[in-house]
């Protein structure tokens, strides 16, 4: 550890986003907090500088893996009936069982309920992990949703409106019907937010019950020609668009694929 920068040394809070916490600046939060210790003395500065080679860095008391130097990005179609954590108390199946060992440490960027299914990014890029979850970037995330009824033009014009759900400002999502079943009807909906439980919440409050959520894409990337519960790295060109979505470059502090 140590308190100004020297030769195979890197930031801290750089050191921890590499390591998959999320942005910069929640890493910064984390430091402010007392949370964070290098070899097992509590950090106070924020000005902080870590020995990858050699320092352990903890978060609450849990060591970090170290951070590897390039960056990786998973798709993954979630299937149905798991949850988007790495355990759970109750021993039921998590997005992780389904990913080799190797990709443990990644975070899911956002989260998707037990019951839906579909697409999932996963990554160690905190940095662009947590732009992505951002509202203020309106990163797109498409969903299919099976719904009880047939939602009427007038439904679909208030759901781009805009619903309060009792958040701090309206949710708002467009909708247009693809197909109708005997129950009700299948619609395609774009969100620029990642609200919790949002689509079933807006068709909740319009009088409508979700009896299926499949998400389709997010930030333009699909789980098209996947099975359900298999995963494969984001090509090249895909970690270049997903970063250039939300600012940074192909190849910002050298996180490369």
């Amino acid at each position: 550890m140590s308190t100004g920068p020297s030769e195979g040394h890197e930031r801290l809070n750089r050191y921890l986003s590499r390591a998959g916490i999320g942005s910069r600046r929640k890493a910064d939060e984390l430091i402010a907090a007392g949370r964070v210790a290098i070899n097992g003395v509590t950090v106070e500065k924020l000005a902080t500088f870590v020995d990858p080679a050699h320092d352990h860095v903890s978060v609450d008391g849990k060591e970090l893996s170290p951070p590897v130097e390039t960056a990786i990005w998973i798709a993954l179609n979630k299937r149905p009936g798991t949850l988007t954590t790495r355990t759970d108390r109750r021993g039921r199946a998590t997005i992780y069982d389904d990913l080799p060992p190797v990709y443990a440490q990644l975070i899911s960027v956002g989260r998707l309920d037990l019951d839906t299914s579909g697409l999932l990014l996963l990554t160690n890029d905190g940095e662009a992990a947590s732009r992505l979850m951002h509202p203020s970037y309106e990163i797109e995330r498409v969903y299919e949703a099976a719904v009880a009824g047939i939602p009427t033009r007038s439904t679909l014009r208030k759901m781009a409106q805009g619903v309060d759900l009792g958040d701090p400002t309206p949710a708002r999502a467009r909708a247009e019907i693809i197909a109708r079943y005997e129950r009700g009807a299948i619609l395609r909906l774009v969100l620029t937010e990642g609200r919790k439980r949002e689509v079933k919440r807006l068709f909740q409050e319009l009088g409508h019950r979700v009896h299926k959520l499949t998400r389709i894409s997010y930030a333009g990337i699909t789980a098209r020609g996947m099975e359900v519960g298999q995963w494969r790295k984001l090509r090249d060109e895909e970690v270049r668009k997903v970063r250039r979505a939300v600012g940074l470059g192909p190849a910002e502090d050298g996180a490369r694929r």
